[in-house]
């Protein structure tokens, strides 16, 4: 079973952005997470890559931003373990603090697309290959010659390049493990989603809810579909798969445990909605976690 584990990277000293090229037989560290933000492009090498509750095949040209405490791991395909030096991986990774002009990003104007772009990370932010993603992908090239002001200079530019592009997606739509953030205006919803997140192993319905927003149940709907996209059910039901993402790889209790530990009512009912969710059976997702420890 993979492991989750705290990676202490020191960002005490020094500069707050941190660049290194990565020369290995296979990528060496197992799932993990830390509070800096990191930038993972693939150059070289082939495997699955393991990002909240999302697990993908990822091959050369693979490009990821990954927010803070996020858990992560790149899992070489197994050539990768063959002692032939003609394999390698080659990568480019760059780190930044939490708190790398965090001034900035909370004040200036100019920095909103960056501040949305981190919130975004948190979830994870794959870019499909296009003209913008190969430019970022020269400029972390770049970045390697660079450090100081210089690296750091280059480090905004990167993001704000990240932050311009649509060709990108969220890794984990429905990861839930890092608390929602107050991204919603309207008060009504924020009160649900606080409630929701409390509650979504519990048996709860909608009329109950939609009172906790003092709307009728079919107004209540309208508004949670138009601020969220997606239907209270839906977004109650990721929670659930979310959360039994997490007690999967901690291995403690039995798929049929965890089925009834987040709240549905039968394996059945609980596979469909896992597999519609991670594209993967419980049984398969633990299988792969198993192979990757």
């Amino acid at each position: 079973m993979a492991r989750l584990m705290h990676e202490q990277l020191n960002f005490s000293t020094g500069s707050p952005v941190k660049i290194k090229w990565c020369d290995y037989d296979h990528f060496k560290y197992p799932l993990h997470f830390h509070s800096e933000y990191e930038i993972v492009y693939v150059i070289k090498s082939s495997g699955k890559r393991f990002v909240g509750n999302n697990i993908e095949s990822y091959s050369d040209g693979d490009l990821v931003l990954l927010g803070s405490f996020l858990p992560h791991m790149h899992k070489s395909d197994s050539i990768y373990y063959q002692n032939n030096p003609n394999t390698r991986v080659n990568a480019i990774v760059l780190q930044f603090s939490k708190d790398f002009f965090c001034h900035a990003i909370e004040n200036y104007p100019e920095f909103h697309k960056i501040k949305n772009l981190l919130e975004e990370s948190h979830y994870g932010i794959y870019f499909k290959d296009c003209k913008e993603t190969n430019t970022i992908k020269k400029r972390l090239k770049k970045a390697l010659n660079l450090k100081n002001i210089d690296l750091l200079m280059e480090c905004i530019k990167i993001l704000s390049l990240m932050s311009d592009t649509e060709e990108k997606g969220l890794l984990n739509e429905d990861y839930f493990e890092n608390s929602f953030n107050s991204q919603f205006d309207d008060q009504r919803i924020m009160k649900v989603l606080t409630y929701i997140n409390k509650h979504y192993s519990e048996p709860i319905n909608l009329k109950s809810i939609a009172d906790k927003a003092g709307m009728n149940k079919s107004a209540f709907c309208r508004l949670f579909k138009e601020k969220t996209s997606k239907s209270c059910i839906e977004y109650i039901n990721e929670l659930k798969v979310s959360y039994a993402c997490k007690l999967l790889r901690e291995g403690r209790l039995s798929i049929s445990q965890i089925c009834y530990e987040v709240g549905f009512n039968n394996i059945s009912n609980f596979n469909r909605h896992f597999k519609k969710i991670t594209k993967f059976t419980p049984s398969n997702y633990l299988l792969e976690f198993k192979k990757a420890g």
